[in-house]
């Protein structure tokens, strides 16, 4: 099983868009998929419940309320069977939270909004998140994703900049538009939407999953490779083996 925790202590910069489009992305591979939701919002269990029983199911775990008669253990349980686990994260998160957080995940993404405000909020993020990080690693993978972007802005060279003077990769981009939002109105994600409106949206998200798929190892399964090709979003074949 890999957890994948899309991280980032400033809100507004698109966890919960980014967590539920990589639950859509991998459930519609083929793969036993949950979605955790430790924000307080509830918004990735708000936007599961809207999904339809034909669309690839996505385990629902909602972990930011202790429900009472069963342990916390067994309330983040995600099943003997799942493969990915994809965990939304809230605003705020630092000090012993942050650290706890931190020893869940097998792959951090941190979303960063190409603005002054968000720059300089993330930039102190992942000082502290390196600092207790530093001898923490044992194999986990960071990376930053730049989310509602105009390319080619000082903002935008400067989250380059952080990347490179942090030592991690930038490994993604993804532009502005209406259709993230239609797609959470809808319980669906960008690969679950018509190749002629979000063509734009799937091959940014291209670089992010063959990524990802360095550590996730690809499926061999004749439905998921369909579902891929009905939406029209397909790993690289020579970054991952998936027919």
């Amino acid at each position: 099983m890999h957890n994948i925790m899309v991280l980032n202590a400033k809100g507004g910069c698109g966890k919960t868009t980014i967590s539920t489009t990589l639950a859509c992305y991998f459930a519609g591979q083929g793969y036993k998929t949950a979605l955790m939701d430790y924000d307080p919002q509830n918004s990735s269990h708000h936007w599961l419940e809207m999904r339809q029983p034909t669309q690839p199911e996505i385990r629902s775990i909602d972990a930011a309320r202790s429900r009472t008669g069963i342990t916390r253990t067994w309330q983040l349980h995600t099943g003997v069977e799942t493969e990915v686990v994809i965990m939304d994260t809230p605003a705020g998160v630092t000090g012993g939270q942050l650290v706890d957080l931190f020893n869940k995940a097998d792959t951090i993404l941190i979303p960063v909004m190409p603005n002054v405000i968000d720059l300089n909020a993330v930039e102190g993020f992942i000082v502290e998140l390196m600092r207790f990080a530093k001898n923490r690693l044992h194999g986990k993978r960071i990376a930053m994703v730049i989310n509602r972007v105009r390319f080619k802005t000082a903002s935008y060279q400067k989250i380059e900049e952080l990347a490179e003077r942090m030592g991690i990769p930038l490994i993604g981009s993804l532009r502005d538009t209406q259709n993230y939002a239609i797609a959470m109105e809808s319980g669906l994600g960008i690969c679950e939407m018509k190749q002629s409106i979000c063509a734009k949206d799937k091959k940014q998200w291209q670089p992010i999953i063959n990524w990802l798929h360095e550590a996730i190892p690809g499926k061999e399964s004749v439905n998921s490779s369909a579902y891929s090709e009905m939406n029209g979003w397909q790993p690289e074949a020579k970054s991952i083996a998936i027919s």
